[in-house]
């Protein structure tokens, strides 16, 4: 991946957490800002493009802002203390878990969205 997509990848994660953390346009959400935070720890903001869908965080391997339905993503639904987590495109299952954070198996779904083509 170039260095160009990386900078644009982490750009998007930059907005998602003004966007979660800011109040201006959604209400705060300091859980899914402490999510993000945990996943760009991990490096996945520079191979995974973010975004929203109403409350929801999602990633994908998207090249520019706005997927289309055969474009593999996931969706965090991050709820009092849980995950909810929905793929698509992945043959994943979707995930279900009783903590807010990056867990094994979350970091199994999202390493097998990085190695997803970049579209």
């Amino acid at each position: 991946m170039d260095d160009q997509l990386e900078k644009k990848f982490a750009e998007s994660w930059d907005h998602m957490e003004w966007f979660f953390g800011s109040g201006e346009i959604w209400r705060k959400r300091p859980d899914i800002v402490e999510f993000i935070a945990m996943a760009r720890s991990l490096g996945y903001d520079r191979k995974l493009r973010a975004g929203q869908s109403l409350d929801a965080f999602v990633v994908s391997r998207s090249r520019v802002h706005g997927l289309r339905t055969e474009q593999p993503m996931i969706a965090f639904h991050i709820l009092k203390d849980r995950i909810l987590a929905r793929s698509r495109e992945l043959q994943a299952e979707d995930l279900d878990e009783n903590e807010v954070k990056v867990s094994d198996r979350v970091r199994a779904l999202l390493d097998r969205l990085s190695k997803e083509p970049i579209t």
